[in-house]
């Protein structure tokens, strides 16, 4: 079940904190920013935003590229620790692909 406080992460890559687990209807939360999610679009959940993070996502700007139970790997950073990692923003690798333009020849 998941709970307020919690961070959820859905499938087109949004990730937002829960305010309201039973919003009008037990099929959909409410998060921050007034966000409404289904829960049929909810891939992982977790009391700890960095349970989230997947290869591929932004940490303040650095490209994560690999992640163990202990550390999280950046490019163009060094090792940051799971435990001690500040983080001010996070772009999920959906968000860049949704985003990106492509410039074609």
């Amino acid at each position: 079940m998941i709970e307020v406080g919690e961070y959820v992460r859905t499938n087109y890559g949004r990730i937002c904190k829960v305010i309201n687990n039973d919003y009008f209807m037990p099929r959909y939360l409410e998060c921050e920013n007034e966000m409404l999610i289904d829960r049929t679009n909810i891939v992982k959940h977790s009391k700890n935003i960095i349970d989230l993070i997947e290869v591929g996502d932004y940490i303040n700007g650095q490209k994560v590229y690999k992640i163990t139970s202990a550390c999280i790997y950046c490019v163009g950073k060094a090792v940051q620790n799971k435990f001690t990692i500040n983080i001010e923003t996070i772009l999920t690798k959906e968000q860049y692909e949704r985003n990106c333009y492509k410039v074609e020849e």
